[in-house]
Formats: structure tokens, C-alpha cells, sequence
């Protein structure tokens, strides 16, 4: 390992560290790319641009040290768990991260990252970027993942792309669970369309360790699926939709104290409590529902325009993914099965939660950005199923005609 126990992570102005540390990690990845192209799992195109992909860590190192500079937290972590075998930092060990009279949440914030994390051999975990490369593995075992679910080539190439969107190498590039969430989320809509019960249930139990509100959002899915079949027909997705109101409306009471506590919490983070500490709150479920539509579209359009570095970057994304979502929504003649409906239920209560609870743009576009890249792999796959539709009715055709 490239790093002294006594430093907890190093930054960019240790440069020898950072770039002996970050080019042995750059050539670990560099070998199972070659390894994976050997196998023809990647093409040639494929592994130039992951080679690229990799090789972005090194060069957006400096915008992530000054986007993101408590991206060391989870590197702590790591090292901790690989220097005792165990979590000695408090920071790192599980504890009670909410709670009142109507829930209680543990905090496994870090630590469950840390192990997920440490289960990947790379040379070195010395510096703010290291993680980077982890989470780029992860991305790519991924991409291999819903590659293999695909056969148009228009689609793959779409996949690769999306990929390699500025939010996408930003985040991926980091230290943060971000990445990982997204990889947890892709695999667990996957697994539960495929109805693999069993694997489903573990992916959604890890995605609850790492990340809870995520999982609750997706339990949404998992339920209608495994016990609605709501996938099935629309009526079971009528059966599906009025029994999920029906429990919102019950809980109602135990949603709104969880939705305002952890409102209040990101507030007081970034320090805009009011004076008196008196806070508007949301105080109704039909309040709620009647404001989403609007929540919606300005989480979709965030950051909005400005000149900062932060709306330079991802405003015109946000206006490129509405683009592509109508483009694909429109060819793709989504919304013509059930499990379309829901897989947009999941997109639009991602955004809208997350829009209601985070004040600070720039938190809110990383939780925002797991629920983006989830509904657009979930476009990509639909727009797959209609291209290989077509090919199959025009090869029909064909027959039919040579028949005649």
C-alpha cells in the first residue's frame, strides 16, 4: 500500500503521493480492461473510452478536490477497517441517525460503503481520489451487467455514452457513495423486471445499509412487482395504485414527521434556519401530492440559469436530459406497459422527495442524478425491446412476402 497509517488521506498539493498513488491505480484498472478485451467482454471502441474514463479520475482531480472536499470521509473509512479490521473511528461505526416518538433510523452512512468498498483490491488508497477508481470499476461492472441485456448496437452505444455524461464522470470520479447507490439501484430495477426474487431481496437490502431513502423509493417497485404483479396488466396496476394511496394516507402522520425532521436536518446543515428556529413544514399528504407536479419540474430543471461554475455545468445537462427523455419517451412508445408507469413512479418520487427535503443545490444534484441515470437506463432498455421488435416484424414481412 502506497501511504503512511499516520496520515489519514492525502490531497493534491502532496503531488509525488498523489500521482505514484493515482498511476498505480490507473494501470491496476488498465490490466482488467486489457483482460476484459482479451475475453472480447469490450471491443476496441469500449476499451479506449473506459481506458479514458479512468484516466478522467487524474485529470477532474483537481475540480473534485474543490467541488467535493468531504470526499475523504468514506476514504477514512476504508483505511480504518483495512488498518484495525474493524470501525475504531467513531465517524465510521453505526449509530442512531434520527429519531422521535414515530421512527428511528441507524446510520450506516459510511461504514457499510467502507465495506463495500474495501472488497476491491486496488494498489493504493492513499489520496481524496482513490476511491474514484473503485467507484469506476463498480460503473463498469455495471455497463458489462445491462450490455449483456441489450442487442441493439444503437442501444449499446447509447448505454456507453450516457456513461460519460459530465454528471456521470464527475460523481463516478469521487469518493462518494453516489456512484455506488446508482450501481445498487440499476442492478435492483434489473433483477426485480427479471423477477429474481432472491437476488432482488439482497440488493435491496444493501441499497437499505447504504442508502435508506433510496431503498424506500425503490421498495415501491419491488412491492408492486413481487407482490401486485402489477407489471402484468393495467388493472393490477389500478389494484397496485389505489392500495399504495391507501398506505400513505394511513402513515401519513409518520411520512410527514420523516419528510419535515430530515427537511429541518439539511437546513440546519447549511445553516438557514430561520431566526427562532420556527420552520414552515409540510403539514398534509394531499398538500404534497397536489405540489409534486411542480417540485417535479424544478428538479428537473435545476440548477437553473447562472453563471457559476455549478449551473455552467449542469443546467445545460438538465436541459439535454429532458431532451433525450422526450426524444426516447416519444420513439420508444413508453408508457405502453405497466412496469413503464412504475419505473416513472420511482423516477418522479426520487426527485420529488429529494427536491422537498435538500435546500443545497449542489447535494441535491447528486441525490438527483441517481434517479436520472436510473430512468434513462431504463429508456435505453425500452428503446431496445422496439428495436428488436421492429427488425423481427420487417424480418416477417420479408418471409411473408418471399412466401407469396
Amino acid at each position: 500500500m502506497l501511504y503512511n497509517e499516520s496520515v489519514d488521506l492525502y490531497y493534491l498539493d502532496s503531488i509525488a503521493i498523489f500521482l505514484l498513488s493515482e498511476s498505480s491505480n490507473l494501470f491496476f484498472c488498465s490490466i482488467i480492461l486489457f483482460i476484459l478485451f482479451y475475453f472480447k467482454k469490450l471491443d476496441q471502441r469500449e476499451l479506449i473510452i473506459w481506458f479514458s474514463g479512468f484516466l478522467s479520475i487524474i485529470l477532474l482531480a483537481p475540480i473534485i478536490q474543490e467541488l467535493f472536499p468531504d470526499s475523504g470521509g468514506y476514504l477514512r473509512c476504508v483505511r480504518d477497517l483495512k488498518d484495525n479490521f474493524r470501525f475504531d473511528e467513531f465517524g465510521c461505526q453505526a449509530s442512531i441517525a434520527a429519531k422521535s416518538e414515530s421512527f428511528q433510523f441507524f446510520n450506516f452512512k459510511r461504514s457499510a460503503p467502507a465495506i463495500y468498498y474495501s472488497i476491491i483490491p486496488i494498489p493504493s488508497i492513499a489520496t481524496i481520489m482513490s476511491l474514484g477508481f473503485i467507484n469506476k470499476l463498480y460503473l463498469l461492472a455495471l455497463y458489462l451487467f445491462i450490455r449483456k441485456r441489450i442487442t441493439s448496437s444503437d442501444a449499446r452505444l447509447y448505454l456507453l455514452l450516457i456513461l460519460f455524461f459530465p454528471t456521470m464522470l464527475v460523481y463516478s470520479a469521487t469518493g462518494l457513495r453516489e456512484t455506488f447507490v446508482f450501481v445498487v439501484q440499476s442492478l435492483l430495477l434489473f433483477t426485480i423486471i427479471e423477477r429474481k426474487f432472491f437476488i432482488s431481496t439482497g440488493l435491496m437490502l444493501l441499497l437499505f445499509s447504504i442508502k435508506t431513502q433510496n431503498a424506500a423509493v425503490l421498495s415501491i417497485f419491488y412491492t408492486a412487482i413481487f407482490i401486485f404483479s402489477a407489471d402484468k396488466s393495467f388493472k393490477r396496476l389500478l389494484i397496485f395504485s389505489i392500495a399504495f394511496l391507501f398506505i400513505i394516507f394511513y402513515n401519513e402522520h409518520v411520512i410527514l414527521n420523516i419528510i419535515n425532521y430530515f427537511r429541518l436536518g439539511f437546513l440546519n446543515e447549511i445553516g438557514l434556519i430561520p431566526p427562532g428556529g420556527i420552520l414552515s413544514e409540510f403539514e398534509s399528504m394531499i398538500q404534497i401530492i397536489l405540489n409534486s407536479p411542480i417540485l417535479f419540474l424544478k428538479g428537473l430543471f435545476a440548477p437553473g440559469i447562472g453563471f457559476s461554475g455549478l449551473n455552467l455545468v449542469f443546467f445545460p445537462e438538465s436541459l439535454l436530459f429532458i431532451f433525450i427523455t422526450l426524444v426516447a419517451i416519444k420513439y420508444s412508445n413508453y408508457f405502453s406497459e405497466p412496469s413503464d408507469y412504475l419505473v416513472f413512479l420511482i423516477f418522479y418520487t426520487g426527485i420529488v422527495l429529494n427536491f422537498m427535503v435538500v435546500e443545497n443545490d449542489s447535494t441535491f444534484l447528486r441525490y438527483r442524478f441517481t434517479f436520472i441515470y436510473l430512468f434513462l437506463f431504463h429508456l435505453i432498455l425500452t428503446y431496445d425491446k422496439r428495436a428488436v421488435h421492429e427488425v423481427n416484424d420487417s424480418l416477417k414481412e420479408e418471409k411473408t412476402i418471399e412466401k407469396a
